[in-house]
């Protein structure tokens, strides 16, 4: 159980090196990187949208079960752990942006430099 424990630990602490890394250093989003970038970023943003929040959890699903040497048990407990997250995390951003409504940086600055292209993008379905 410890083993779990130091593993899920390390695992969690893994997964918060990158916001932290741009919540301490002030890190903005800005036009003008490189398209590579900016497009590697889009992807792994789309990993929670539909279709592929689904395949991702699918992905994910069938990783873990052979981790776990095909345990069943074992891992239809942490398919039902990793559900939960997802569906607690994505009620929350929900949750949030219905409160917040705050446009995003990019269309802020697409606002300013674009004529239209904010209200442009404001106007597409989500």
């Amino acid at each position: 159980m410890l083993l779990i424990a130091r593993r899920t630990a390390l695992a969690a602490a893994l997964l918060l090196v990158m916001p932290l890394t741009v919540w301490l250093s002030g890190w903005l989003w800005q036009p003008g990187l490189p398209v590579a970038m900016l497009k590697s970023l889009w992807w792994v943003t789309e990993t929670v949208t539909q279709p592929w929040g689904i395949i991702t959890h699918v992905v994910l699903c069938g990783w873990f079960l052979w981790c776990l040497r095909f345990r069943l048990r074992a891992a239809l407990i942490l398919f039902l752990i990793l559900a939960a997250a997802i569906l607690a995390g994505q009620g929350a951003k929900s949750w949030v942006k219905a409160r917040v409504q705050e446009p995003r940086p990019f269309v802020i600055w697409a606002g300013k430099h674009k004529a239209g292209a904010g209200d442009a993008i404001l106007r597409v379905k989500a």
